[in-house]
């Protein structure tokens, strides 16, 4: 294995984790701002928040674009800036509210979080399992180990769990890249859809 390719592995793994982090902030974060503004909105005081959550989206986008671009190489076109004008803000809450892309936006920034536990599954299967699979019968010496509802304490199980480690190695090394781009591709197909 080369350096470059040993990065580029590490890279598709960071990038995996990153998909999963970002998309428990989006579902987290757009989940309890849009549900208090909404709730505020009794007392008027949740209009202009729920205008300013929605102003996130633009920001949020832009960042999923950049980072889809260091990760995966993939090119997305950029969604043009919003002008700020000198208008009353309620006209701009009022904008930022009917705005049908910023509602496509929340839809596809929540939606990013189950594109993310389907990430870091297939990050922790096919990135850490394989290492603590080969390393297994160096420390079932020492440490109870227990794989898949079966306690592994004979050289026998050890070597066969090692034989899984590099299998799914290989698997990794067939398909870890092309998990990255699928993800990259939903970024393209966000950026498509609030454009649209």
């Amino acid at each position: 294995m080369t350096k470059e390719s040993a990065r580029k592995r590490l890279q598709d793994f960071y990038f995996l984790l990153f998909t999963f982090g970002s998309g428990l902030f989006y579902f987290c974060f757009y989940l309890a701002s849009i549900t208090f503004a909404l709730v505020m909105t009794v007392i008027f005081v949740g209009i202009p928040l729920l205008a300013s959550v929605l102003r996130t989206t633009h920001t949020f986008v832009q960042y999923e674009r950049i980072q889809t671009k260091v990760y995966t190489d993939i090119s997305i076109e950029p969604i043009l800036t919003r002008t700020k004008g000198g208008r009353d803000k309620w006209i701009k809450a009022r904008e930022a509210i009917l705005n049908s892309s910023n509602w496509r936006a929340v839809f596809w920034l929540m939606q990013k979080f189950f594109i993310g536990v389907i990430s870091l599954i297939c990050a922790v299967i096919l990135y850490v399992a394989p290492l603590a699979f080969i390393v297994t019968p160096i420390l079932f010496q020492y440490l109870k180990i227990y794989l898949l509802g079966f306690y592994v304490n004979s050289w026998e199980k050890a070597i066969c769990v090692m034989i899984a480690g590099c299998f799914l190695v290989w698997i990794r090394t067939r398909i870890g890249n092309s998990l990255v781009q699928i993800v990259g591709m939903y970024t393209r197909s966000m950026f498509k859809a609030i454009k649209g």
